[in-house]
Order: structure tokens, then C-alpha cells, then sequence
């Protein structure tokens, strides 16, 4: 019987770590807006502040961390940040200061979030797979949407049962226990009998190769294909998160129902997972470069789109065509990084790339509720993002013309 190459089993560790843990965190913030703010008498705005402060700490720590994953023993950072985990969640729930919550969300929430999954989990897919590294990122990208589905409503029961309090500390204590689980047992890289199914099968008695090391910081700021490939992604990405957050607002401003507006978080959410599965059927069959470049050219599309009509039908197609694209170019845009810096560098570059991407986020969301403040229409914000969409394009597609990702080594195809 053909043994079952370990790299899948990465794969399907990776979509049970991104589900509990997006589901848990991100994904059900919102279920606690209310309850929290009720009894620590906060707004909304307040309250809002606390997704920005775990968007800060994931952009400002993600280098570090990303650059310490490609340094350290995996297993190590992940049983860490996993005990930091569970900590982070028993200090929310126990907290009844505002500054020591502040603390826990903008610094240890976020440190164990990349370590002990996310982020972790992103370095060792690309140090498993070569030949099939597309799909297997596209596969494992899947449990981000699947939290919001499975994870998320269960924090709902549990806060509407017990409080809020409590569902911190039963959630926290559940992904804790598995994500310890999973640390004790994964296996941070390929061994000798571990043959990718594909890939190139070294000549017997060959010597192996010495273990690769990171690339400096520096030579990889300096790459001009890091800055094509992260600035491209990012703009296009920016583009994505304010569209997702403006459909249903414009929806429901323009005379459709509030069930209306928020069938369409539904089906972008519907669409991601479809693109998504889409992705992990034809990522190594086609050119990343060529891929991203069309799909940010959709999102161009979508916006000359939304100029033109905001009927539901529109509307509709709109939320699943973007639900889609950004299900595909996410593990699209990590998959090129790994092509081309290589797995022994790719947590250091991927690091690198969250501050670029998190820092064009909150201009484009601010952005969009300023445009529509001013002048009481998102038409002027749809004309930019198309430009900003055919731009991001552009610099995508350049990457295929830059110099080495990192000087002195071979690139990889795209």
C-alpha cells in the first residue's frame, strides 16, 4: 500500500489550526461587541478599536516572528505561542481593565496568533510541498472561511448561554488544547523518505544537500521583486477588504433590505470557499504571475461594474465574483512568495509583506467611508480602486521581468 506522503497531513493540520483559530478570534469579535460594550459602557467606536489593535500588533510582530520561524525550531515557537495563546484568552476573560485588555490584544493575541498558526503554518507548507505547493496552500487557506462557519456560531451559543466571559475561557481552552496537541506531533520538514509525489527523487547515495539558511533581512528589501510582488498584492488586497465592508452599506443605502445586505456577506463568503477549491485544482497547472494579474484585473472589473448599476442581482454577482477572487489570490499571492524567496526564507518575507499589506488595508477602508462622507457616493472610490486595481496588475506582472528574488540564488518558476 502507497504510504500517504506527510505533507498532506501538514495540509489538513494547517486547515484545522486556521479554522479554530480565525473562528475563535477575528471571525467572532463581532459576537462580542455587544456584550462587552454593555458592560464596560463603550461605543462602537471603542469597541472597533480593538479589531485595529490586534490588526497593528499582527502587522508590527509578523517580521519578527516571521524571521524567528525561519531561525528557531518550529515546534518550539508553536508550543509557545500556543500556552501564550491560551493565556491571552484566560487574561480577556478575567480582565477588568481596559489598558491590561488593550495590552493582550494588540501584543500577546497577535503573537500567538502567528505563531502558533497562521504564520507557522504558511512557512511549513512551503517547506513541504514544491511541485504541488499551490494547491496545498489553496486546501489549507479553506479553514479561514470554515471558522466563520463552524467555530463562530458555537462562540455565539456559548456567549448567549454562559456570557461572554466564559465563552472566552471554554473556546480559549479548547483551541489551546489542540493547538498544544498538534505541536508535540507535527513535523517541521521534510526527511530523507519524504518524497513529494511529482517532485524529483534524489540519485541513490547522493550526500544530502545542507540545509538552506534565511536570507538576510536586507538583500530581501533591497529585491525588486519583493517590493513588485508584496506593493501588487497589497493594492489589490486593500481593494478586496473595502469592498467587502461597502456592498452591503451601499445595498441597504440604496433601498434594499437589511436581509438583502447581509445575504451578500453570505454569499462572498460562499464564493471564497468556491474559489478556494477552484484554486487548489488549477494552482500548479497555470502561471501565478499571469493568475494574479487576471484576478486583480477582475476586481477592476467589479468596480467599473458597481459604477454602472447597484441593482441586488448586480450586486449579488459582484459579492461572489470578489468572494472568489480574493479566496484565490490569497494563497496565490503566498505560493509566489515561496516560488521565488525560496521555503528557507519564506517566513522572513512573508513577515515582511504583512505590514505592506495592513498599512494599504486601513488607508483603503478609511478611504472608502471618507469618499462616501464628502460626497455622499462611492463613485469616486470605485473610479480609483480601478485604477489602483489595473496598477497592481501591472506591478504584479513586472515581477516576471525583475532581477533574482534574493541575489546569488536561482529563481524558481512562478
Amino acid at each position: 500500500m502507497r504510504r500517504i506522503y506527510y505533507g498532506w497531513y501538514v495540509v489538513a493540520i494547517a486547515t484545522v489550526i486556521y479554522t479554530l483559530m480565525v473562528g475563535a478570534t477575528f471571525s467572532a469579535f463581532a459576537l462580542y461587541v455587544l456584550p462587552v460594550s454593555a458592560e464596560f459602557g463603550l461605543s462602537r467606536a471603542d469597541m472597533n478599536t480593538a479589531m485595529i489593535l490586534m490588526n497593528l500588533g499582527n502587522a508590527g510582530l509578523a517580521p519578527f516572528i516571521g524571521r524567528l520561524l525561519d531561525r528557531a525550531p518550529v515546534k518550539r515557537v508553536m508550543l509557545a505561542c500556543a500556552l501564550l495563546m491560551g493565556l491571552s484568552f484566560v487574561v480577556l476573560s478575567l480582565s477588568r481593565s481596559l489598558w491590561l485588555s488593550a495590552a493582550v490584544l494588540a501584543v500577546g493575541l497577535p503573537t500567538a496568533y502567528l505563531g502558533a498558526g497562521t504564520l507557522t503554518m504558511t512557512v511549513l507548507l512551503a517547506r513541504w510541498f514544491t511541485v504541488q505547493r499551490g494547491r496545498a496552500i489553496a486546501l489549507a487557506a479553506l479553514g479561514m472561511s470554515l471558522g466563520s462557519v463552524t467555530v463562530t456560531p458555537l462562540v455565539g451559543y456559548l456567549i448567549e448561554a454562559d456570557g461572554w466571559r466564559t465563552a472566552l475561557l471554554i473556546s480559549g481552552g479548547l483551541v489551546t488544547a489542540v493547538l498544544l496537541a498538534i505541536s508535540l506531533m507535527l513535523r517541521e520538514q521534510p526527511g530523507p523518505g519524504d518524497v513529494e509525489p511529482g517532485a524529483a527523487v534524489a540519485p541513490v547515495g547522493a550526500h544530502p544537500a545542507a540545509p538552506p539558511t534565511p536570507a538576510p533581512v536586507g538583500a530581501i528589501l533591497r529585491s525588486a521583486q519583493f517590493w513588485s510582488i508584496s506593493l501588487g498584492a497589497a493594492m489589490a488586497l486593500a481593494v478586496g477588504q473595502a469592498l467587502a465592508i461597502t456592498l452591503t452599506p451601499l445595498a441597504i443605502g440604496g433601498g434594499l433590505t437589511t436581509a438583502q445586505g447581509a445575504s451578500l456577506i453570505s454569499v462572498m463568503g460562499g464564493g471564497s470557499i468556491a474559489g478556494g477549491l477552484l484554486l487548489a485544482v488549477i494552482a500548479d497547472k497555470v502561471d501565478r504571475i499571469s493568475l494574479l494579474a487576471v484576478l486583480f484585473l477582475l476586481a477592476g472589473l467589479l468596480n467599473a461594474a458597481l459604477l454602472a448599476d447597484h441593482s441586488y442581482a448586480l450586486l449579488v454577482g459582484c459579492a461572489a465574483l470578489l468572494g472568489v477572487a480574493l479566496g484565490m489570490a490569497t494563497p496565490a499571492f503566498y505560493a509566489l512568495l515561496a516560488d521565488r524567496f525560496g521555503p528557507a526564507s519564506f517566513g522572513t518575507v512573508r513577515g515582511l509583506t504583512m505590514p505592506v499589506i495592513a498599512a494599504f488595508g486601513m488607508v483603503s477602508i478609511r478611504l472608502a467611508g471618507e469618499v462616501f462622507d464628502r460626497t455622499g457616493s462611492y463613485d469616486l472610490l470605485f473610479s480609483a480602486f480601478i485604477v489602483a486595481c489595473v496598477a497592481a496588475a501591472g506591478l504584479i506582472f513586472l515581477t516576471r521581468f525583475a532581477s533574482a528574488a534574493i541575489p546569488g540564488e536561482a529563481r524558481a518558476p512562478a
